[in-house]
């Protein structure tokens, strides 16, 4: 889970094969042809591969648009959100969340909207969170992707907007690579670092670092541009993650070690560590691997075949002290262009055959020829994938979520595995028809070849079972005989042992109460409504209120209870939550209440009042699902010892609902002042909506 940050976010993960083959001979052999049928049972295809190092295609722990979220999904396409989002499609998961590809309503752009797996953390840290997210969305570079706000969905999740990047990540350009046995050139490094190095340099000058910079979050366009990606979200999700002991601040080799001792240290040095691991990363031929001293040394010693001023600038980014490390991403992408030229590589124009398709990081010198046009080679090299990719057209329905795009034959695969079948809704993306599987020309002689073939083996394994289930039928009967003799047995032993008891002697029932340590009481007939200002109330549950005017309201319906508090009054001892109660609601399990104290209604709503914010929250949620909601009443008692039993709702239609349940939950929390009536004292607190 070492980059478990890093969620899909190219077009369609399309770079599967397409972005290695801008530096392939142009005779790379026909494409694959559409399987004549299932494939055959039994065939034993090669070896596996020997196990991979740090750096792959993909992140792991990461799933791609063809495969299930890691967890169920709150949103389907057609979904709104955050007012101008429309969910179009989705595109991953990871451990930090699910991506989706949405259109912007507002300009019309793809744009990727990531659903965060944490949990909401409160207002306070998401009023941190949208100040982290802020600083973000006003750094503008070309080589950083945008980020365009965060927000929280119907559902109440949070969820962060950013640019949608059409194109692969450095991992999978780099991977396919090695799995071709060719490596990356100083020019290509130096490229793709300075590249990396101006969009680090734009953040840090806003006093911020990016912090999770992996080659899963550097992304090479179908233009050849850089863009670095996932800022402020990889670091927010990855402290997340870091207090579960899990995420890429523990484990990832990229990730500065800092960061795994108090995610609160990281700075533009620790940006520096990524950068320096990056580098010895791109020039290994063979990659580094997963664990972090083995890869640290590795790192070292595969820049001993470089000249030495390479090696000391990237050991010194490696430095596990951050005061020595280089001063500045600048100074790194100094040193390190000073150190390419010296060693004869040529930065400017564009890349020679065979390097990464990537826009030169230097500009051409005056005087050198700029040749015909500097980005000829991406017309000839990337517009070629772009339109294999135009293959992958049909859109898969799977849940109510399309999934894809799929070329002829991944459809295919998936129905001979009968993860889809006939009825299956597939839309194609050029015609823009929707249409069942069978419906469909390309597929329709295939798939009705199929379905005899299909019903025929699920015949098959429809007899497997019945004749499992008769063999388990006739082993039953024999476990059943057997049972049947030995509960017989035991029905008989017990018999035995009953008739040899003792007589019991009755004990009156006066001495058995009295020989109990606990007070025991009937639980109140009567309840007492507190009076709570109903315009005070329906300010707090107003749903466009900002978080001051809700506090505002709070602090107006603790003032009014004050004004109605006699004087002098004990202050109320406040809700904070203890461990929680069994649900016995008739015994009083707390002290025996031998105090002389009178508990007023100021202090039962100075109480009460103190836990607003959760209260508001339980009922705001049902407030927002269920438009006829108008509010709750709690009835509780409370006793002597100032603990609180037999709460529910006035309302049993929402007493099993979420609201009820939640509302129960913080009632039965709630701890008032020991007072010395001699029975309970119920009380009714109205939670009006409307």
């Amino acid at each position: 889970m070492s980059e478990s940050t890093d969620t899909t976010v190219t077009k369609d993960e399309k770079q599967k094969g397409e972005s290695s083959e801008e530096s392939r001979p142009a005779s790379s052999g026909p494409p694959k042809s559409i399987p004549s049928g299932p494939p055959e049972v039994g065939r034993q295809g090669p070896p596996g591969p020997p196990p991979k190092p740090a750096m792959r295609k993909k992140a792991p722990g990461v799933r791609g648009h063809r495969q299930a979220p890691q967890s169920s999904t709150n949103l389907g396409t057609g979904d709104k959100v955050g007012g101008r989002f429309f969910v179009e499609r989705y595109l991953g998961s990871s451990g930090g969340g699910v991506s989706y590809l949405c259109n912007d309503q507002k300009t019309q752009d793809p744009v990727v909207v990531k659903v965060l797996s944490m949990p909401y953390p409160g207002d306070e840290r998401f009023k941190e969170l949208r100040a982290d997210i802020g600083v973000a969305t006003s750094i503008d570079h070309e080589n950083l992707t945008s980020a365009m706000g965060i927000g929280r969905t119907q559902q109440g999740d949070i969820f962060i907007a950013m640019e949608f990047v059409d194109g692969a990540t450095l991992s999978q350009l780099v991977s396919e690579r090695r799995e071709e046995g060719r490596t990356l050139s100083l020019r290509d490094t130096f490229t793709v670092l300075a590249h990396t190095c101006d969009a680090l340099e734009a953040v840090h000058r806003r006093k911020t670092c990016h912090g999770v910079l992996t080659p899963y979050n550097i992304y090479v366009t179908p233009a050849g541009k850089v863009k670095v990606g996932n800022l402020a979200f990889g670091r927010v999700v990855s402290t997340y993650l870091h207090t579960k002991g899990e995420g890429p601040f523990v484990d990832s080799i990229y990730v500065a070690p800092e960061a795994a001792r108090d995610p609160k240290a990281l700075n533009r040095r620790s940006d520096l560590y990524s950068m320096g691991m990056i580098a010895a990363e791109l020039l290994s031929p063979t990659g580094l691997p997963g664990e972090r001293k083995e890869a640290h040394d590795m790192a070292v010693d595969a820049l001993a075949k470089y000249p030495p001023a390479l090696f000391s600038l990237v050991s010194g980014c490696l430095s596990e002290e951050p005061k020595r490390r280089p001063s500045s991403v600048k100074e790194f992408r100094d040193e390190f262009e000073e150190i390419a030229r010296d060693a004869g590589a040529k930065l400017e124009g564009p890349p020679p055959s065979g390097a990464l398709p990537i826009q030169p990081a230097v500009e051409v010198q005056e005087g050198e020829d700029e040749g015909d046009d500097l980005f000829d080679m991406f017309d000839e090299e990337l517009v070629g994938p772009s339109t294999q990719g135009a293959n992958e057209r049909y859109l898969v329905q799977k849940d109510g979520l399309d999934y894809g795009p799929f070329t002829d034959e991944e459809v295919l695969e998936q129905l001979y595995a009968d993860e889809i079948d006939e009825y299956t809704s597939v839309m194609d993306r050029t015609t823009q028809e929707r249409k069942d599987l069978q419906d469909i020309e390309v597929f329709r002689e295939k798939v009705l070849a199929y379905i005899p073939e299909r019903n025929e083996r699920l015949r098959r394994e429809a007899e497997r079972r019945e004749e499992l289930k008769r063999k388990a039928k006739k082993g039953g009967v024999a476990g059943l005989v057997v049972l049947i003799f030995v509960s017989l047995g035991v029905l008989a032993a017990m018999g035995w042992f009953w008739l040899q008891r003792p007589t019991p002697e009755p004990l009156p029932l006066d001495q058995a109460f009295a020989s109990m340590d606990y007070h025991f009481s009937p639980p109140p007939t009567e309840f007492q409504t507190m009076e709570v200002d109903s315009d005070v109330l329906q300010g707090i549950f107003n749903p466009e209120a900002t978080e001051e005017e809700i506090r505002r309201q709070i602090a107006e319906a603790q003032a009014a209870a004050r004004a109605q508090a006699p004087s002098p009054s004990r202050p109320a001892s406040g809700s904070a939550p203890q461990e929680r109660e069994e649900r016995v609601g008739e015994i009083d399990m707390g002290a025996d209440g031998a105090t002389d104290h009178h508990l007023s209604n100021y202090e039962i709503n100075q109480v009460i009042m103190s836990d607003w914010p959760a209260l508001r929250d339980c009922v705001m949620k049902e407030a927002t699902q269920n438009p006829g909601f108008r509010g709750v009443t709690v009835k509780f008692f409370i006793r002597p010892s100032g603990t609180t039993g037999g709460v529910g709702l006035a309302e049993s239609q929402y007493q099993s609902r979420p609201v009820g349940q939640c509302l129960i939950d913080r009632f039965r929390n709630m701890r008032f002042p020991a007072h010395g009536a001699v029975h309970e004292r119920g009380v009714e607190f109205p939670l009006m909506v409307q």
